[in-house]
């Protein structure tokens, strides 16, 4: 049996450990040169970083709800916390929350917890409410707290990718990843690195993570304005401003001295580093900048 056919086969079996498979899709990933795919494997096996983007699949809004009290005994349990009466700087917490777990803290979460909500702390949250939320309470204890079906979906979805993954890494080399494998177990890591990106994260899987560690292969020849659209079409960009880059490039068809780029494209450049930083581009800054930077300097040529 090949690393591929054994991936498989524990990606289709839904009572195998799933932190084991991914351990063998390291060993894949090392032998198949591919840096996201091996970034990736390694954030689900340890955990997503504070500086790393965790994926959309690992984010979901938060239900916040706590305990009140009030004069003469009176209390409410259980109490549902609107969103708009916590503090604007804190809001973002619970309307994206984002789950940085292991798969093995997540199925170890599961365990343990086999009904009802799991609760999110919410620090000092209760003091901060006070009496804001309902007139004449107020607030001793808050929580958020989420379905145990998010953490369930996390699973499946890491283990339906790895399936997606190896069965396409496997039609094109059926013996890849294996040593002695000859013709049918080579496959170039730019290619795997496509494969992974299609099958994992839609086409997008690059942009996930922090520009230190991001190289990105770009299929892009001098003045293929075609392949330049269509690679930051692929990844996000809308179609307004993939037009708008085009306007900018025709009019500065040439870098400036020392590889720079003219005011315009750097202009263009500058306005989609700020819909990454403010959310309206659906990717982190540091991979925006270098998917940008790369895939237009590939385009002038250097």
């Amino acid at each position: 049996m090949t690393l591929l056919e054994d991936i498989q086969n524990s990606a289709v079996d839904s009572k195998s450990d799933l932190a084991a498979l991914l351990r063998k899709c390291k060993l894949l990933a090392a032998r198949l040169g591919s840096q996201p795919l091996e970034d990736w494997l390694l954030w689900e096996s340890n955990g997503y970083p504070d500086d790393v983007e965790v994926p959309p699949y690992r984010i979901w809004s938060l239900e916040i709800k706590g305990h009140f009290a009030g004069a003469m005994g009176a209390g409410l349990r259980d109490a549902p916390i609107p969103l708009a009466c916590v503090p604007e700087k804190a809001r973002d917490h619970y309307e994206r929350y984002e789950c940085r777990q292991s798969i093995a803290s997540i199925e170890a979460i599961l365990a343990s917890a086999d009904s009802g909500n799991l609760n999110v702390s919410t620090g000092d949250l209760a003091l901060i409410l006070g009496t804001k939320v309902y007139q004449h309470y107020n607030c001793i204890q808050a929580w958020a707290e989420f379905g145990r079906g998010a953490l369930i979906e996390v699973l499946n979805t890491v283990r339906n990718r790895i399936l997606d993954f190896a069965l396409a890494v496997w039609k094109e080399a059926p013996s890849a990843g294996d040593s002695g494998g000859g013709s049918s177990g080579r496959l170039e890591a730019s290619r795997v690195t496509q494969i992974f990106n299609t099958t994992v994260f839609g086409g997008a899987a690059h942009l996930v993570g922090t520009a230190s560690r991001s190289h990105i292969e770009f299929n892009i020849g001098a003045k293929d304005l075609a392949a330049l659209e269509q690679i930051l079409s692929d990844n996000g960009v809308s179609h307004q401003d993939v037009q708008e880059l085009r306007a900018a490039v025709e009019s500065e068809p040439e870098a400036e001295s020392g590889q720079k780029f003219g005011p315009r494209v750097s202009s263009w450049i500058g306005k989609m580093m700020g819909k990454a930083a403010d959310g309206s581009w659906k990717v982190g800054v540091g991979a925006a900048g270098s998917l940008l930077a790369q895939a237009i300097a590939k385009y002038y040529g250097f």
